[in-house]
């Protein structure tokens, strides 16, 4: 059949997965199609065989300008038949794209939505006769999706003017609801839907009601399966759960958005390739990453929906072996997620409040207009007041004054940076070869092919998407990599501001007179509500948990059950996770009583059916409110049976073992050795070798006369907090302690004061890029590799670890070097040849100085 021979042509398969031939063999008949595939289940193929058997070409409306790119290599690695056109080509790149299609070289477009509305591309589109028109993330075209947006609604306008009637629809996640909308927006006749794929036979699903999540989490980690993804509502929830397991022995990292690109893609890096085995991030993990072990999913809060539970639960057992899903639940958890709703869907009253005070802290008259950005600084968002309009909210607001066209905002990627080389081509053609990293390599030659001669002599304003989309990464570590080379002398760089601004569109009017669809903002709120509403009935349903996401997305099913979820395996297990959590909000009810309360004030204040101010003010009033006083009246008969409450007269108060149980739970865990200790002896090891420093100035005498290196190191380690221990590390005399000794002891007392407090242990860390290097170094990087990754000259990348020898003498450096390179430089040093420039000039033109140096570092510390 000819679908089999274009599939096994293309794509070297033999067979289609579930599902996807049938959905071809619709699209191939002129039905209109809509499929809801989740991700993993090969729905890209479902088009692109179509498209290649078409007569003509087809058209496919994604809105991800880096899976078009990758669909369009993959798709072109045997033969050029696919291209794409978005923000990322400039106009003679879109029109060679055109004339391509025109000469029927593509049998495959990737447009924008946006580009849907240039009224020159639809003409050309309409005259050329595209076979198929196809709709990629077709959710994003419904309010009531996860991801709206406007310019989808522009696709059925388009369809009509191009008189195309072989469209077919596809997205990964989809309710009856969106499904519908999906079908209406697009005009689709008598579409074949097929709802496909949902079910994950290999995963357990697990809900845990709990308050104490940290230690709930290390629980699940140590009878579970490595690796983990922990994934909460916070980017303070990734560090503190991270930091926690790390103190109990295990290789974790936290991974959130407000870290660089460059350390976000190492930390990436370490967990695809298994140096680190457990990921605690929110959700700026996951999305493609290309592992298929991951034996273990934890929900350290609930997400808001169930599509992004289903999303991220998803990345788990991909290899198809078994694994498990855990979701922590409390009722804060919901209270974030409502939290995150009400920043988004802003009310009449904040809008308008917004308006005003954005023209009035530029001074801009009504019926004026004003012709400057006006910036979004700490000025102006304290005249909002934090509590009234938060940063959330605040940017919710600005991109609704901006659809609705009164102003236009100004991100520092859309403003202007422009680059000048400060060095002769000679120059700069030797930094390239002997000291840029490859990333850095590949950037100075598009800055030279992009702009030629005149970027030697004149500021150039750089396209940062372009370059970004060029490279393959984003814009932010663009801006890394340029403020790099400036930092080096390489090129001199005029970057815009970092504070976001905006623009007015329209002169200014009364803020009552602005025109939103403050209906529309309301219904999309309730919508809101109500996803997190059925993401709160999953964790309470007594119904096989797959079973509830398949019917969720639209799947039939007549009597399911998975019989692996914990409501599957016996409903015993559930009410005994519910009985367990109710205790701990018992327990802590009790505790912020100091004395008795009747039980059923307990229940009332649980339950939040209480009216009585008193029982109000209770940090877990309404915290059970889904649980019957029946529950409650059998926790604490567990509790009394426990000996931890006291019960007379139905009057409760807690037992000395109950109070007991407090001081035991607030207790520090004994402080686990962890390998990453040396980073502090490290730290203070500097610290003290710069008063070594201070004083041999004073002094007139070399630092190693002052104090050696090896004793230094001594004296880092042991941390002595006196004059007498000090004098008792071997090595120190009393003749060094007339030098320096002071000093060093008040040093040290500092030092060891800010490690008692946790939070100065996150303001006094190791600088970065030192800890950053000698992570890269033991984990085997070559020095080319560490100055690539750290965006650092290999020169540079070189002093600092030249810095980590006199510290860790016994540090591996072999794998820095390439075969045979440190054996070559050893026997010159052996030799007795220990100037840089004269090894440089003995050995080959392939070793770097920075290789050198680091040999030489390694020589003088044994």
């Amino acid at each position: 059949m000819p679908h089999f021979e274009t599939l096994k042509k293309y794509f070297g398969y033999d067979n289609f997965r579930p599902g996807q031939e049938e959905i071809i063999q619709n699209i191939v008949n002129g039905n209109s199609v809509l499929a809801i595939l989740p991700t993993g289940a090969g729905k890209s193929l479902c088009y692109q065989v179509p498209a290649l058997m078409g007569s003509s070409f087809s058209l496919v409306v994604s809105p991800l300008i880096a899976l078009m790119k990758d669909q369009v290599d993959t798709l072109n690695k045997k033969e050029q038949i696919a291209a794409f056109i978005n923000s990322s080509l400039d106009y003679s790149e879109q029109e060679k794209v055109l004339n391509d299609l025109t000469l029927g070289k593509i049998k495959i477009l990737y447009v924008a939505p946006e580009k849907l509305e240039n009224i020159s591309f639809t003409e050309r589109i309409k005259n050329l006769h595209p076979s198929y028109l196809f709709i990629d993330e077709a959710h994003c075209i419904s309010e009531w999706g996860h991801n709206f947006r406007p310019s989808y609604r522009k696709i059925k306008e388009f369809a009509e003017f191009i008189e195309i009637k072989r469209i077919a629809a596809f997205t990964a996640t989809a309710t009856p609801e969106v499904r519908d909308d999906i079908v209406t927006q697009l005009n689709l006749e008598n579409p074949k839907i097929f709802v496909r794929g949902f079910e994950r036979d290999n995963l357990n699903l697990h809900v845990i009601r709990t308050k104490y999540k940290k230690e709930k989490a290390l629980e699940i980690i140590k009878k579970s399966e490595l690796p983990a993804i922990i994934y909460t509502s916070t980017r303070k929830n990734t560090e503190e759960i991270a930091s926690y397991l790390t103190a109990h022995g295990y290789s974790a990292q936290y991974y959130h958005a407000g870290m660089t690109a460059e350390l976000r893609r190492i930390i990436q890096d370490d967990f695809i390739n298994d140096n680190i085995k457990i990921i605690a991030a929110t959700n700026a993990f996951g999305m493609g990453i290309d592992k298929s072990d991951i034996r273990l999913i934890i929900h350290y809060n609930m997400p808001g929906t169930i599509e992004n539970y289903y999303q991220e639960m998803g990345r788990a057992g991909r290899d198809g072996n078994e694994s498990n899903v855990y979701l922590l639940f409390e009722e804060r958890d919901k209270s974030i997620q409502e939290f995150f709703i009400t920043s988004s869907y802003p009310s009449r009253e904040q809008i308008e409040f917004v308006y005003d005070t954005l023209f009035d802290y530029a001074g801009i008259a009504l019926g004026s207009k004003g012709d400057k950005e006006i910036p979004l600084d700490k000025n102006f968002f304290t005249l909002l007041g934090g509590d009234n309009v938060s940063k959330g909210l605040l940017g919710s607001i600005i991109n609704l004054l901006e659809e609705a066209g009164y102003l236009k905002k100004n991100s520092e990627f859309e403003k202007s940076h422009f680059v000048k080389f400060n060095i002769s081509k000679d120059e700069l053609k030797k930094y390239v070869t002997r000291i840029a990293g490859d990333y850095l390599k590949d950037l100075i030659m598009i800055l030279m092919r992009e702009h030629g001669s005149e970027i030697f002599s004149t500021k150039k304003r750089i396209d940062l998407l372009k370059l970004a989309n060029t490279l393959g990464t984003d814009d932010k570590t663009i801006i890394e990599s340029l403020s790099t080379l400036s930092n080096v002398g390489i090129i001199e760089y005029d970057r815009p501001s970092l504070m976001p601004s905006v623009k007015p569109i329209m002169s200014r009017i009364k803020a009552k007179d602005i025109v939103i669809n403050y209906n529309s903002i309301a219904v999309r709120k309730d919508h809101a509500h109500a996803k997190l509403n059925k993401m709160i009935d999953f964790t309470q349903t007594d119904k096989c948990r797959m079973e509830f996401i398949l019917n969720y997305f639209g799947e039939e099913t007549n009597n399911y059950r998975c019989g692996k979820c914990d409501v599957c395996k016996g409903t015993a297990e559930v009410p005994g996770d519910s009985l367990e959590y109710l205790e701990e909000i018992v327990m802590e009810t009790m505790h912020e009583a100091k004395g008795k309360l009747a039980l059923n004030h307990v229940a009332a204040i649980l339950t939040g059916k209480s009216r009585h101010p008193r029982f109000k003010k209770f940090s877990s009033f309404g915290s059970c409110k889904y649980f019957s006083k029946e529950e409650i009246v059998r926790s604490v008969e567990n509790l009394v049976d426990k000996k931890l409450l006291h019960s007379f007269n139905h009057n409760l108060s807690l037992t000395q073992e109950g109070k007991n149980w407090f001081i035991f739970d607030t207790e520090e865990p004994e402080p686990i050795k962890k390998k990453s200790d040396y980073e502090n002896d490290l730290e203070l090891f500097n610290i003290l070798r710069q008063a070594r420093k201070d004083a041999s100035k004073r002094y007139l005498q070399p630092p190693n006369l002052i104090c050696s290196d090896d004793t230094l190191r001594k004296i880092a380690n042991e941390k002595p907090v006196t004059p007498s221990r000090l004098l008792s590390v071997e090595g120190f005399t009393q003749r060094m302690y007339n030098k320096i000794g002071e000093d060093f002891v008040n040093i040290i007392k500092e030092f060891v004061r800010d490690k008692k407090d946790q939070s100065a242990i996150s303001n006094k860390k190791l600088p970065e890029n030192i800890s950053r290097i000698l992570d890269l170094v033991k984990k085997g990087y070559g020095l080319k590799d560490i100055s690539s990754l750290s965006k650092l000259p290999e020169a540079v990348a070189a002093v600092q670890i030249e810095t980590l020898l006199e510290f860790i003498p016994d540090l591996n450096i072999y794998p820095l070097f390439d075969k045979n390179e440190l054996e070559m430089i050893n026997r010159h040093i052996s030799d007795g040849k220990t100037g840089m420039k004269e090894l440089k000039e003995l050995l080959p033109s392939s070793i770097s100085y920075g290789k050198i140096r680091i040999a030489l570092a390694k020589f003088r510390v044994g």
